[in-house]
Formats: structure tokens, C-alpha cells, sequence
């Protein structure tokens, strides 16, 4: 099966196709895609306003705390293609996921794995149900994109980690200069490396290639911090990082329990709505590996843990601790490759024979199961009114869902079912942002002025600074003055 050494990639990228290759046909979410695309279509499509995209959040906004230029070039040359049309933004995101899988094939390799071993999680990887965000939501490409650059890195690394060529050395510090750009997580790939090379390598460099990679790696930093201060001006402080990091920890448990068993997953989850069971049954599978007389080595072990760790932690941080924190999906992307580098280091999976049917046979069920699991939760992104009723059926107990769908509805004139999401959404929140605002401008459309300026009233008081809900009780007010 294996004699060919292209068959791999192209078996990867047929699958990808064949599971993905439908998202191509649907729309935008409404989760922040059009605002990346559509509200700000005037400058991610211009190449003048490249630059711009260095010096300036990746919504080129006052919010100040999302640097991405690199994923901002990605969507410029997607609108090279489609303009405004979604269908080849997704296309692109299915062809990065496919990348990304091919790319996991190689780092296991180039870790020592078995190449039918490295085959098999590589496509568990490809169809993974918890990945399927990812994929079939536009922004999420961000986290491919992430990994895509920080496997590169990695490999190229290990490639300079074992004849130290410039090469490789170039790669190496390119690659990870190019996830910085993507996502400020890239900051602890050094840390990664640097636990590789201490504590697992059998190569072992000079004290001039050591300190060659970690001068490249700083300077690599250093340019990226003084773009960012240029887009960015401060952020959240170090008291309120830590101490979102240990309220929304559980997230780490039920981020390893969406990687063994993908059976509660969920468009937008709130800690409340996930299911912390499957969270500790993988907990225990770990201990199992860990344990296993047959199991992993505790170095491999550690680093795999120590990946998933480090890549994951920054996504508990919460940007606003005044509102809800979310846990999505798609942040498991990167972190998934540490789990997966442990299993491709146990041993007992290293000394299967992989032709024989049995073990044929168990690789191409839980194949079949992973791919049946993410087909069924693709359509769940297909327009945007499916994906806010599937984010509210998922997580009952998150507000911001609930108040979005009744948007999609004011959306689609189902004016008295938006309402009733706007009123379960405050139920759930009663300070909810821009509820009452939204639930004021249906009143208003429908001439019920008394009601419309209770509900722009209750929205100052929770929301004073609100510019839409003070325009809109302006506008109210002088409506009101002209009809006397």
C-alpha cells in the first residue's frame, strides 16, 4: 500500500475532498466572518492596503486585541477569486485543512513513527469531528494556517537538529516568523523546541547552531512585537490573563474529551453545557497510556502533553471578562497534534503489523465513524440561520447564541420569533449587550413607540455607551415630537 510514496498525500487529499468538498456551497456564518469579509471588503480586497494590514487589528477596529495579518492576506487573495461570494473562501479552507493533514503525516515520519501509523492519524486528524469548525467556518482558518506554520517549523527544526544546514536553519525561523503573524499562540513554539532538544533528541548541535537558532527565533520575535505595538495598544493585563486561565480551565479537560470521544460537540459552548464525563474518560485513557507497560515513553508523553498545553492555554484567556467565555472548536486544531504525537509514539502501536485484517479492519471503522460523526455536524454551517439555531440547540445556557439567532431572524422578517430569542437570551443574561436595542428596533418598525423607548432606555442602562441604541432613541424621540 505504502510502496508508492505519493499514495499517502493523494489518499489524504481525496478524502479531504470528498468529506469537505461540500462546504463549498455555503454561506457566511455571521460569526465574525462578515465583518472580516463583508463589512471590511473596501480593504482586505485592495493589495495597496496590504500594509495596512501590519499595522492594524484584523478588524480595523478600536478593539485592539486580535493581531492576524497574516489571515488577512489569505482572505485578499480569496477575494481575487470569488469577490464577496463565499464559495471559495471555504474552498480555501478545506485545501489548508488538507495541507495541514499531509503535513502531520510528514512530522510523524520525520518523529519516528511507523509510516502506516503516521497514515492512519494523519487521516484521524483529517476527519476528526471536533475539527470540522475549522474547516467549514471561514475564520477558523486562522488555526489551520497556525498549525500549517508551526508543523513547518517543526520539521524543518528537526531537519536542522540533525545536520545543521542554513537551509533548514532559513525554514525553520520563516515558518515560525509566519505563524507569530497568524496567531500570538506561536509564541511558545521556542519553548516546545527547546523541551525537544533538552530532553528528546539523540542529536545534539554545537554551541554556535544553538545559539544561531535562539538569536533568529528572538529577532523573529522582537520584529513581530514591534508590528503588533503599531495595531495593538495594550492588552488584557497579567492578574486578569491568569486569572481567566484558571476560571475557564475545565475547557482543558473537555478539550481531551472532544479528542477521544467527539460525541458533544458544539458550535459555541459554554463550560455549563459541556459534557465534563467524556473529559475525564480521556483523562483516564492517558493514565492508561501513560501506565501501559507497551505505553509511550514519559518524554514523548510529556512533550505531547506540554504542546496541547501550551497551544490551548491562550485560548481560555477571555478578552472581556464582562461577558460569557465561549469555547470554540476550532482552538483545538493545533493543540490536537501533541495528543496525536503521543499516540503515534506507544509502542504497541509501533510494533503492529498494520496489514493484517483485523487491524486493517479497526484503523477503517473508527475512520468511518470519525468521517460519518463530521459529516453529520457540517451542514450545522451552512447559512447563518442554521448555524446560530445549532449554537442555541447546543449550548442552552449561553446567551450571546441565543440574542444572535434573534438577529438572524430580524434577518430573514420573523420579527415575533426574534423577539422570543432576544427575551431568552436576556433571561439567560440579564445585561445581555444590545438585546433590548434590537428587541426596541422591532418595536419601532412596528409603530409601538411606548414600548420601543422602554426597551432603548433598558438597553442605556446596562449599555450607556451604546452609540446604536442613543441614535436610535434620538431618532424615536424626534418621531415622537413630529407626531405631536
Amino acid at each position: 500500500m505504502f510502496s508508492n510514496r505519493y499514495r499517502p498525500y493523494l489518499v489524504i487529499v481525496l478524502l479531504g475532498l470528498i468529506l469537505y468538498l461540500a462546504s463549498s456551497f455555503f454561506d457566511f456564518s455571521y460569526l465574525d466572518d462578515n465583518t472580516l469579509i463583508l463589512d471590511n471588503y473596501s480593504i482586505i480586497s485592495q493589495a495597496s492596503q496590504i500594509g495596512n494590514f501590519f499595522t492594524n487589528d484584523v478588524f480595523f477596529s478600536s478593539n485592539d486585541f486580535y493581531y492576524r495579518p497574516l489571515l488577512s492576506i489569505s482572505l485578499f487573495f480569496d477575494t481575487l477569486i470569488s469577490g464577496q461570494l463565499p464559495w471559495f473562501f471555504h474552498v480555501t479552507n478545506v485545501l489548508l485543512h488538507i495541507l495541514a493533514a499531509c503535513l502531520l503525516f510528514g512530522l510523524l515520519k520525520k518523529l519516528k513513527s511507523p509510516e502506516p501509523l503516521a497514515f492512519w492519524l494523519a487521516l484521524i486528524f483529517l476527519v476528526h469531528p471536533a475539527l470540522v469548525q475549522a474547516v467549514a467556518w471561514i475564520p477558523g482558518r486562522n488555526d489551520s494556517l497556525l498549525a500549517i506554520f508551526i508543523m513547518a517549523a517543526f520539521i524543518y527544526f528537526l531537519k536542522f537538529l540533525e545536520k545543521p544546514r542554513l537551509a533548514d536553519y532559513i525554514a525553520s525561523l520563516l515558518f515560525f516568523s509566519a505563524a507569530l503573524f497568524t496567531k500570538e499562540t506561536a509564541l511558545v513554539f521556542p519553548v516546545l523546541a527547546l523541551f525537544y532538544y533538552l530532553f528528546i533528541s539523540e542529536k545534539k548541535i554545537n554551541i554556535a547552531d544553538k545559539w544561531s537558532w535562539i538569536i533568529g527565533a528572538t529577532a523573529g520575535i522582537l520584529i513581530w512585537t514591534f508590528f503588533r505595538s503599531l495595531a495593538i495598544n495594550g492588552g488584557s493585563g497579567l492578574s486578569i490573563m491568569i486569572s481567566s486561565i484558571l476560571a475557564n480551565s475545565p475547557a482543558l479537560i473537555v478539550g481531551l474529551g472532544r479528542f477521544f470521544l467527539p460525541f458533544d460537540l458544539a458550535i459555541m459552548s459554554v463550560l455549563k453545557d459541556a459534557n465534563l464525563v467524556f473529559g475525564l474518560l480521556a483523562v483516564a485513557i492517558l493514565v492508561a497510556i501513560a501506565i501501559f507497560k507497551n505505553g509511550v515513553s514519559k518524554k514523548y508523553l510529556a512533550f505531547g502533553l506540554l504542546w496541547y498545553l501550551l497551544f490551548l492555554l491562550p485560548s481560555l484567556i477571555n478578552p472581556d471578562p464582562k461577558t460569557s467565555y465561549y469555547f470554540l472548536e476550532h482552538r483545538l486544531y493545533l493543540p490536537f497534534v501533541g495528543l496525536l504525537i503521543i499516540i503515534a509514539q506507544i509502542k504497541f502501536f509501533q510494533k503492529i503489523y498494520y496489514r493484517r485484517p483485523i487491524v486493517y479492519g479497526i484503523g477503517l471503522a473508527l475512520l468511518i465513524l470519525f468521517s460519518t460523526l463530521s459529516a453529520f455536524h457540517l451542514p450545522n454551517f451552512r447559512n447563518r440561520l442554521v448555524f446560530w439555531q445549532s449554537a442555541v440547540n447546543r449550548s442552552p445556557s449561553a446567551p450571546m447564541p441565543a440574542r444572535n439567532l434573534g438577529v438572524m431572524l430580524y434577518f430573514d422578517n420573523r420579527s415575533a420569533e426574534a423577539i422570543a430569542a432576544y427575551r431568552r437570551a436576556l433571561e439567560l443574561n440579564p445585561k445581555e449587550p444590545m438585546a433590548h436595542n434590537n428587541i426596541g428596533v422591532i418595536y419601532l418598525n412596528q409603530g409601538k413607540l411606548a414600548e420601543a423607548e422602554t426597551e432603548f432606555r433598558k438597553e442605556l442602562e446596562i449599555n450607556p455607551g451604546y452609540d446604536r441604541a442613543i441614535a436610535n432613541l434620538q431618532d424615536l424621540l424626534i418621531l415622537k415630537n413630529q407626531l405631536r
